[in-house]
């Protein structure tokens, strides 16, 4: 990985992977302006409602706040293309579906990929009617996406994924601490945080080599 250089603009931090310039996203989004593409990884939709499902009283508002966030960054960026890494949906298909597949179709002059995840058990006719490409990875100029850290294979490109949902733990006077999202950007992959509102989230533990962001609503903040 080339030295990652950040600098403020376009509403997050910017950084060089590779060779190519990204822009890191407040919410956990990433933005490739060369490539007019948004990435985004783990937005588990439907889960609150399967745990509705099973007598846990959550309400929509995760899925809508998801769904809110992804608005904004796409008329805010207006990509030609969103790329999906992996767990797009959480459980067996239910009607937090319905909201997502209609913006699908809102902009569906847009090219929407999904890289599958261990979660995406999606019918191929709700995928194809939501204007939804997938595949298991995708290759494309220095970059290797996949949706598990463990799909790393030499030879490939600086590897791209999700899944383990990375956090970190911040520190603050009076002994306050607080675990926030973060991007996980090591030697030779990236680690991308939990786009969606209700995801979990495992706190990492890197090396002194890698170069790590805190990621909230507002701000991307290298820690």
């Amino acid at each position: 990985m080339d030295a990652l250089r950040n600098s403020g603009g376009l509403g997050g931090l910017n950084a060089q992977v590779s060779g190519v310039n990204l822009v890191l996203l407040p919410g956990g989004a990433v933005w490739w302006p060369s490539a007019s593409t948004l990435w985004l990884s783990d937005l588990h939709l439907g889960k609150a409602a399967h745990f509705r499902k099973h007598g846990v009283p959550i309400g929509s508002e995760p899925t809508l706040a998801t769904l809110h966030r992804l608005r904004e960054n796409l008329k805010s960026f207006k990509p030609s293309r969103v790329l999906l890494l992996g767990d797009l949906f959480h459980s067996d298909i239910n009607k937090e579906w319905s909201p997502f597949a209609d913006l699908c179709l809102e902009h569906a002059h847009l090219d929407w990929v999904l890289v599958r995840g261990n979660h995406d058990d999606i019918p191929d006719a709700l995928l194809q009617e939501a204007g939804i490409r997938q595949m298991d990875r995708l290759d494309e100029g220095p970059f290797t996406f996949t949706h598990d850290p463990a799909d790393w294979m030499e030879g490939f490109g600086y590897h791209v994924c999700g899944h383990v949902h990375p956090g970190v733990r911040l520190s603050g006077s009076g002994r306050q601490k607080l675990r926030v999202r973060c991007f996980l950007f090591g030697q030779k992959q990236a680690v991308m945080p939990a786009y969606g509102a209700f995801t979990g989230m495992h706190v990492i533990s890197p090396t002194k080599s890698d170069r790590v962001y805190a990621v909230t609503e507002e701000a991307v903040i290298e820690v």
